[in-house]
């Protein structure tokens, strides 16, 4: 139910696309399901999701140029804006906090150990930094075979990303259960025996 929620948008997006084949119209409502995201966190006084804002004001600048040029290459840029936005993020905090991407994405289930360094972690961040796919199969496939890539493909990348990029860190991953500290266990011994 959250997963619905949260992505509302974009299931009208998907719906209306595989309705209507037209994908001017899709992003069209899906710009009004983003408006509606927002303007439910608004009226109950919660606070808005930057990113809302701007897939929103992103997604309703692009939806005006593809409707005005009827050129539907204008909703195709949406998703590599953002790709090209999420590289620049990464590469911004590895140069001027020298913080990685992955250190983010395994640090706060403690998978990723101390031990990495910083010359392997910036060559998985390049990874994530070169993650342009969507701009190429925007101009070289069709609307179709493009919006089936942006549904499940881009998914499908991204694990494999991320994948490739747990690979490249076997050495420096936990992924063994902690173990139970002495005091644990004699207190799990204790209730054994006591039943």
């Amino acid at each position: 139910m959250t997963f619905l929620k949260e992505n509302y948008p974009l299931v009208a997006f998907i719906a209306v696309y595989l309705i209507t084949k037209n994908l001017i119209l899709a992003a069209a409502v899906w710009s009004a399901g983003s408006l509606v995201q927002i303007l439910t966190s608004v009226f109950p006084k919660q606070p808005i999701k930057k990113s809302h804002i701007a897939y929103f004001v992103l997604g309703v600048l692009l939806v005006v140029s593809a409707y005005y040029f009827d050129d539907e290459n204008f909703i195709k840029w949406k998703t590599t804006i953002i790709l090209w936005a999420g590289s620049l993020f990464i590469l911004f905090r590895q140069v001027f906090s020298k913080k990685y991407i992955i250190q983010d994405l395994l640090k706060a289930n403690d998978v990723l150990k101390d031990t990495a360094p910083h010359s392997l972690l910036a060559k998985i961040n390049c990874l994530w930094i070169l993650y342009f796919l969507n701009l190429y199969v925007a101009y070289t496939f069709s609307t179709d075979v493009w919006f089936w890539f942006k549904i499940i493909g881009l998914f499908a990348s991204t694990m494999l990303l991320f994948i490739i990029s747990i690979i490249m860190l076997k050495e420096h991953v936990n992924l063994e259960e902690p173990q139970k500290s002495d005091s644990q266990e004699t207190d799990s011994d204790k209730n054994d025996s006591q039943e």
